[in-house]
């Protein structure tokens, strides 16, 4: 093999070899890089969880309640009308919405056959501005998730996304209308899942009592 030759697959070789290696070693430093930023990025405003025995904070607009959902396997269960986390499981009376990380259901369905719950996505609506339709038809629980063997409520399911390149849970603009156990039916928008100390799993509520539809 001549020298020319020899130096020419030196030269190759030298070549694939830093693609090979640096490629790959880009990719990773440029992931890596993604992940800093991201967890660099400010989280949107976060709240205490409320002192249950204080229950919902009132204004002459709406109530506000803060829940602490990071539960494990359990579920937090809270009555509207009230303004209350109630103690118990899914058969336990007067409740209206289950609250277990980022999973929100209703007293109905499979949570809870005999439940008188549903909710109802009213779309991207401010809440003081949200009205009670005048045809209404509640959706309740059912079984979905990737392997249809968890609970869940198909309107209240897209209260939330995911901001993948900031590692955000960003709440929607939405409003639901959310039938209760009670006198009066609720108007609920959802304003964070951060706490105070920027970490996740404290969901902030705010909601207005509405007549029941056909009252």
């Amino acid at each position: 093999m001549s020298e020319i030759d020899t130096s020419t697959r030196r030269r190759w070789w030298t070549y694939k070899r830093t693609w090979f290696v640096g490629l790959p070693l880009v990719l990773i430093l440029a992931l890596a890089g993604l992940v800093v930023w991201g967890e660099l990025q400010p989280r949107p405003p976060g709240f205490a969880p409320t002192d249950p025995e204080a229950g919902a904070i009132i204004t002459d607009q709406w109530a506000q309640f803060t829940v602490d959902v990071d539960t494990g396997d359990d579920y937090a269960l809270f009555d509207l009308n009230e303004g209350r986390l109630v103690a118990g499981d899914f058969t336990t009376p007067a409740w209206d919405l289950a609250f277990r990380k980022t999973t929100i259901l209703t007293n109905s369905g499979t949570t809870n056959p005999t439940g008188p719950g549903g909710a109802i996505d009213l779309g991207e609506v401010a809440l003081i501005d949200a009205v009670v339709p005048d045809s209404v038809a509640f959706a309740v629980d059912a079984l979905g998730g990737d392997d249809d063997d968890k609970p869940e409520n198909p309107a209240l399911s897209g209260w939330y996304g995911y901001d993948f390149l900031r590692h955000i849970v960003n709440t929607r603009d939405n409003t639901f209308l959310v039938r209760t156990d009670g006198d009066r039916d609720a108007l609920v928008h959802f304003d964070s899942y951060y706490c105070e100390d920027e970490s996740t799993r404290c969901l902030t509520l705010r909601y207005r009592l509405v007549a029941k539809p056909g009252d």
